[in-house]
Parts: C-alpha cells; structure tokens; sequence
C-alpha cells in the first residue's frame, strides 16, 4: 500500500504559490521611494545649501536615511597612516600637542566641535592636522534643527507599512487568510533590505582628503533594515487581511 504522506508536497502551497518576485521588487522599490520621501523631507522648502555639490547633498540625505533606521554611522580609516584625537584631549593641553611620535606623511584627525589655532611645529606639515566634528557627521538627525527628529523617524516607518499593505492587496487573494500576511512581508523585508546592503557603499562620505570614511554601518543596515521591514510589512499586511475580513462580514450580514 502506497504511503499517502509521499504524496503530500514538501511545501504548503500557499508558499509555493506566492509571487515572490513582486514581494521583492516592492521592498526594493520601497527603499527607493523611501529615500526619495527623504530627499523631500530635507529639502522642502528651503532646497540644498548654496554651492553644495548635487552628489554631496544626496549622499548625505542618504546618511540620513540610514540613521532614521537606527543604523549607526561608522568612521573607517582608508590608509595605515591615520590617528583620530578625542576633542576633549585638546582642550585639556589647550591645543599642544606633542607631534614627536608622529609617523612620516601619517593623518591626524582631531574630533572637535569647537577647532583650535594648534602649535604645529615647523617640521610637520600642517596639511595633515585636521580637526573635524566626527560626532555632528555620525548624527546627522540629532544635529538637525529645521525640522521634529521624530519626522525623520517616522518616514521609513509609514513608508513600509503602506507598502506592506499594497503587497498584500496586490499578491494575496480575498480569500486568504489574515496570517498569510507573513508571505508579502518576507518578501518585502528581503528586497529592502539587499536594497539597503547595496546603499551603503552609495551613500559613504570621505574626509580629510580620503583619509576616513563615515558610512552606514553594513551589520546593523542588515539587522535593522530586515527588523524594519519584516515587522512594519507585517503590519501592513495585517491591517488589508483585518479590512478584508470586516468586509466579507458585512457583505455576509447584508446578504442574510
């Protein structure tokens, strides 16, 4: 006798069946528009600074994107020859520092929020001392003071609910169940968030002459954009599946 269970498929249909292609092309899709949500958010009304460059601004929009999803911005060092300097530092030696251990042609980048006029002996090129608000660039939104930080990360929240909710309108049938909404928000999560992997290396601002980089972090622009994702798809999806399942109620009550 044949055994019934070998003829059961290894998946459930309704995994097998689901449009996974258009789960991804909308998270990809989502984390396009998002941004592009974001260019309008900075921007309006007042348009970039004067005399910024076109590449610089959207770039650093881009930084900002990643930070409303609670991605950190990374300072990496992009030659041997660099030392960062905490600020504080060089307001305890009031501006002294002692160059003597300093490596030919080496970077020396001073985090500062208020810069200094140094005593740079005559030996050191001063080409090479710069001194840099890391901590204003690391966080762009706390920095900001035009608009409510809370609208910021507010954006890519709303951004992916919606589009949890279209996925589900457009790829699940009426008659699916509410928890099918977990396909379309796999789905999504999975497309927004190799979107966002390929953004960063987009999105990475060098300075002191190439000599770091800040950038999303690429770990944490993995974790929080599937987190992000996942979860505010399934919302989305849940929210069609809960309307959906009011409206064959009254239909049915109107019916009797």
């Amino acid at each position: 006798m044949d055994d019934p269970s070998e003829d059961e498929p290894l998946f459930d249909p309704r995994i097998t069946s689901y449009n996974w292609l258009a789960g991804v092309l909308g998270g990809a899709l989502t984390f396009v528009a998002g941004y592009l949500a974001m260019v309008v958010v900075v921007l309006v009304p007042d348009g970039p600074p004067e005399g910024a460059a076109v590449q610089d601004v959207l770039s650093e929009i881009g930084r900002v994107f990643y930070a409303a999803h609670n991605v950190a911005l990374d300072v990496r060092t992009l030659t041997n020859s660099v030392s960062i300097i905490d600020g504080d530092y060089l307001s305890e030696v009031n501006g002294t520092i002692d160059f003597s251990n300093m490596r030919e042609n080496e970077t020396v980048i001073i985090d500062t929020e208020r810069p200094q006029v140094l005593s740079i002996p005559g030996e050191v090129n001063p080409d090479l001392i710069y001194q840099i608000d890391l901590g204003r660039i690391q966080q762009p939104i706390q920095h900001a003071q035009e608009k409510p930080e809370l609208l910021y990360y507010l954006l890519p929240v709303v951004a992916l609910v919606a589009a949890g909710a279209v996925l589900a309108a457009l790829t699940l049938g009426e008659t699916a169940s509410i928890h099918e909404a977990v396909l379309p928000a796999i789905g999504l999560s999975a497309g927004y968030t190799a979107a966002a992997m390929a953004g960063t290396v987009l999105v990475g601002r060098e300075l002191a002459d190439g000599a770091i980089m800040v950038a999303p972090s690429l770990v944490q622009t993995v974790v929080f954009a599937l987190a992000y994702s996942l979860l505010c798809g399934l919302v989305g999806g849940y929210l069609i599946g809960f309307w959906r399942d009011r409206e064959m109620s009254l239909r049915a009550s109107l019916g009797r």
